[in-house]
């Protein structure tokens, strides 16, 4: 950043990035302030600090001297973020996005998954709702217009889970249609729900020994060759070897799988399909469960960092926005990875948008700051006598404040 001193939060999650300050020969072609260089960054601090709209940004950026020297731009309109941002192609960003991936990789390449279970990639995919007029280029029905992130979760450990692809579509496009470009093989188990049920898939996938666990739905017939046993005193319900067939080119195909039935603790039932003998039918069931994570992936890319707000209407802005928002979302990662700290990714994200514009070090003393306090609290002291067996009969509250 040349003369810019470095040692600013900022600076620091910028860098990150590994994006070149050069003009771009057919990006920035006649750009006489924004560069695509200067936009990212501009936008990945905006998605940092949670910035609803354009309005916000240029104010912000007008706002913040140190800011302005960052980025070596003093102002900029609303509207020529607008144009800059519908110009760049999403290979851009996506191209970035791909850059911190690697970066994950590297950090998380000892990390072994889950105890017990092993490696997990979990594929799902999340909506996004557009206005009934502007988004109508993604019309789904008459009652919604909207986009979707299809995405691949890998999941390190407990508490790490980073989405290493995404492929961007319109939601009228249907989640099996994309399932072969996310489930490539490597040493995981890919983990998917009901949208990806498709016979044909699931026999390349074991053909190609790529591990899976799916659900299928109640309706879905299979054909029983051997029964498991199952263990008593188990939320198993079923452990068998079954047989399932679709058309292929006017012949009927079979395929040889494992179907394990199961209940949670809400009593719902569960219908897995799955190619993995090597584990017991408990183990199969809780690798199903931790399909949640990517539920909670997708509400935490939505909450912390407003990806639910588009600041632009139009397919490649959308499609550029995605991939800054899970660059944003890596780059808290990576800082929580790299730093070693315990925190969240949360609460990592919370102290980086109050230091982004102190020093590094500052940000470091308040992510390892311990607790002053050193006392459990008051304990409370048990209520003697019986509990009680009514509840306590409230008076109607008057109160007036003149």
């Amino acid at each position: 950043m040349g003369s810019i001193p470095n040692n600013q939060v900022i600076c620091k999650c910028l860098d990150l990035l590994d994006l070149s300050d050069e003009r771009d020969k057919t990006f920035d072609f006649r750009a006489q302030k924004l560069t695509a260089a200067k936009l990212v960054k501009l936008m990945i601090e905006a998605q940092l600090r949670q910035h609803g709209s354009y309005r916000v940004i240029t104010e912000h950026l007008r706002s913040s001297e140190s800011f302005q020297q960052v980025l070596d731009l003093a102002s900029i309109s609303e509207s020529q973020i607008s144009r800059k941002l519908r110009a760049i192609p999403y290979t851009y960003s996506q191209t970035l996005f791909l850059k911190a991936v690697q970066k994950l990789r590297h950090l998380t390449q000892d990390r072994k998954g889950i105890p017990g279970l092993g490696k997990l990639s979990i594929i799902d995919s999340s909506e996004l709702t557009l206005p009934t007029v502007a988004g109508q280029w993604a019309y789904c029905s008459k009652t919604k217009n909207a986009v979707k992130m299809h995405t691949r979760l890998i999941v390190t450990d407990r508490d790490t889970v980073f989405p290493d692809r995404i492929i961007a579509s319109t939601a009228d496009v249907a989640d099996s249609e994309v399932a072969v470009d996310l489930v490539v093989a490597d040493d995981a188990i890919y983990v998917m729900d009901r949208g990806y049920i498709v016979y044909k898939n699931y026999k390349a996938w074991a053909d190609q020994n790529i591990r899976f666990v799916a659900r299928i739905q109640k309706r879905n017939k299979t054909v029983t060759v051997r029964e498991r046993p199952v263990p008593e005193a188990s939320k198993v319900l079923r452990d068998a070897d079954v047989k399932v067939s679709f058309t292929d080119n006017g012949e009927t195909v079979e395929v040889e799988l494992r179907l394990v039935e199961f209940t949670d603790d809400k009593d719902n039932h569960y219908r897995i399909l799955t190619n993995v003998n090597e584990l017991s039918a408990e183990q199969i069931s809780e690798i199903y469960r931790h399909r949640w994570m990517i539920e909670l992936f997708f509400k935490w890319i939505k909450q912390h960092l407003k990806l639910v707000k588009l600041y632009s209407l139009e397919p490649e802005a959308v499609w550029t926005q995605m991939y800054l928002a899970l660059t944003a979302y890596a780059l808290v990662l990576i800082i929580k990875l790299q730093t070693g700290t315990t925190h969240t990714p949360w609460r990592v994200l919370q102290l980086l948008r109050l230091y982004v514009g102190r020093e590094w070090e500052m940000f470091l003393q308040a992510l390892f700051r311990q607790p002053t306090r050193t006392s459990k609290g008051r304990k409370k002291k048990a209520k003697r006598g019986r509990p009680r067996k009514h509840p306590v009969k409230l008076k109607g509250a008057r109160m007036i404040v003149r």
